[in-house]
């Protein structure tokens, strides 16, 4: 819905060719430089660096030749003035929706202006007559996108007693961005954890006696990590509950796994990228894609795609030195998984037939979970499922 301007990399009086990058943006967590659409000179620049632009409002004026501009749609400049061009704007092609109801002039020249589909003018409430939608209807479905002013909104901030010595910054963007993430996430998705002890022995022996060998076979380094992920992906396929989105009222049950993972920046900050479509992807294929998306994250090369539809998370917490924690789920999200550190520690295991106590390599797992959706069975079922899979490598 909006972008904030990080940094214009051309000023006022600069020339700048076609497919020429002239600004960064930033939306999400990721920073994009946007290639110019024309050639010719910037002439104003109407949003500032730090400043946020809405989807479809001007951020610059350039002054191009006459004829390389083939449509101009109406736009609203800073000052929220209209400003109309001569070109005449392309209307519809269809005059109705549905064969029935007629579509004026006004309202087909409206959504085209704001690039409405048919699809989106099936969505307003029409309030003319036999259906018909008016003028004022679509104004005023293209309104409830707009901010809602919020008036009498009461700070939160606190009085506090700051000493002279003491240091303040402000969040970076990037962490302000996540922290309205999480809160709204927090606050909303009623979150319930669910803990799992794993035997990884096997799993920590079975990969150090192939790591050097698969290496030089495939040319990338498997890691603990590479195979937990592999383990969730199927746990995944057998319980399609948690690779959902909840929308409201609305379950959806996501086809492909888009499978989250959580990577530390230079910075100290965290980001969530991940890999689109990994329901079939062999243990090389999974690596190769998180290996090239996870060292795009600490070169700042990252698409906003990079991060978007996320289906189910891992965060591997344990490799900081965490025992177990907590995670929080990330809208529409219903689950994310959170791995403790592999570490010596006290295990059962079978000597002809009998338990015995013995060391060791142990991990905790953490799942979260949306409860309006999964309960405490589900989940319970879904980790013994992961653990028994973890636990059987030979």
């Amino acid at each position: 819905m909006e972008a904030t301007i990080t940094n214009w990399l051309k000023k006022p009086g600069d020339k700048i060719e076609k497919d020429e990058l002239f600004v960064t943006i930033g939306t999400d967590k990721v920073d994009s430089d946007l290639p110019s659409e024309y050639e010719g000179i910037l002439k104003e620049i109407l949003v500032q660096e730090g400043e946020e632009a809405k989807v479809g409002h001007p951020i610059a004026i350039m002054e191009v030749s006459a004829d390389t501009v083939v449509h101009t749609p109406m736009v609203e400049t800073a000052k929220s003035e209209v400003v109309k061009t001569e070109t005449s704007v392309e209307l519809l092609e269809t005059k109705s929706l549905d064969g029935k109801s007629f579509l004026s002039p006004v309202v087909r020249k409206i959504a085209a202006e704001y690039g409405l589909e048919i699809e989106d003018l099936k969505k307003i409430v029409p309030t003319g007559e036999n259906g018909r939608i008016r003028k004022v209807d679509i104004l005023k479905y293209l309104k409830k996108d707009e901010k809602p002013i919020q008036a009498g909104v009461v700070s939160t901030k606190l009085n506090l007693n700051i000493q002279p010595e003491d240091k303040v910054e402000s969040l970076p963007r990037i962490r302000q961005i996540a922290a309205a993430h999480l809160q709204s996430s927090y606050q909303i998705i009623p979150h319930v954890t669910t803990f799992c002890e794993v035997n990884v022995s096997n799993l920590v022996k079975h990969r150090d006696s192939i790591k050097d060998s698969f290496f030089q076979e495939n040319g990338v380094k498997v890691t603990y990590t590479h195979f937990i992920m592999k383990a969730v992906i199927e746990t995944l396929k057998e319980y399609p509950k948690f690779n959902a989105w909840m929308n409201e009222d609305e379950l959806i049950l996501k086809s492909d796994i888009n499978l989250g993972f959580a990577t530390a920046l230079p910075d100290g900050n965290l980001i969530v990228p991940n890999v689109k479509k990994v329901n079939d992807m062999s243990l090389k294929e999974i690596i190769e894609n998180v290996n090239l998306i996870g060292n795009n994250a600490k070169s700042n090369k990252l698409k906003s795609t990079d991060i978007q539809d996320t289906t189910f998370t891992v965060s591997n917490t344990g490799i900081f030195g965490s025992l177990m924690g907590t995670p929080i789920i990330s809208r529409p999200q219903v689950a994310v998984l959170a791995l403790g550190e592999i570490r010596s520690g006290a295990g059962v295991i079978l000597v002809d037939g009998k338990e015995e106590l013995a060391v060791c390599k142990m991990m905790m797992l953490s799942l979260s979970y949306d409860h309006r959706v999964i309960d405490g069975a589900l989940a319970s079922q879904f980790l013994s499922s992961l653990k028994k899979k973890l636990e059987s490598f030979e």
